[in-house]
């Protein structure tokens, strides 16, 4: 088989997130990764007395968690000012998308079981901390969890 020349890279990618599901802000300015966990199917096995193979049954899958991090600014309408704002409000529902290759081409979302967009919940407040002896960037980090994630070909703004 010959080898693939369609890798993609993560350098331009693009995230939106929304408190409402209508109202997007693009993050991408200063969000600098995206990690995807979570999501395994439950499984169930059973030996019985006759045979040497257990017997092997698929369940249901589990949420996954999107850990977005991102430079930490006290700009309103940018990353930590935005997310710290759903985080604060009862409920923390967070709506959330993001495009792997950065284009319009193939966009996930966070949905429901019947593939509709639904928020999910963040999960984790991404309050900045630090070391001083550091010239590091300040950083935060949220988490969102949500149900599934839907591929879509275009964002949910469109």
């Amino acid at each position: 088989m010959t080898q693939t020349t369609g890798g993609l890279s993560f350098l331009a990618a693009r995230v939106l997130v929304s408190a409402d599901g209508s109202s997007w802000v693009n993050v991408s300015g200063e969000a600098a990764s995206v990690a995807v966990s979570g999501g395994d199917r439950a499984t169930g096995e059973q030996n019985t007395m006759d045979g040497d193979m257990p017997i092997v049954k698929a369940g249901k899958r589990a949420s996954i968690d999107l850990t977005v991090r991102g430079v930490y600014t006290e700009t309103a309408a940018e990353f930590f000012e935005t997310l710290r704002a759903i985080y604060e409000t009862a409920g923390g529902a967070c709506w959330i998308q993001y495009a792997p290759a950065g284009d319009d081409e193939f966009w996930f979302h966070s949905a429901d079981g019947a593939d509709a967009l639904t928020s999910g919940i963040l999960t984790s407040p991404g309050y900045p901390g630090g070391d001083v002896s550091s010239g590091d960037v300040i950083m935060s980090e949220f988490v969102v969890k949500v149900a599934q994630l839907v591929k879509a070909t275009a964002s949910v703004t469109d």
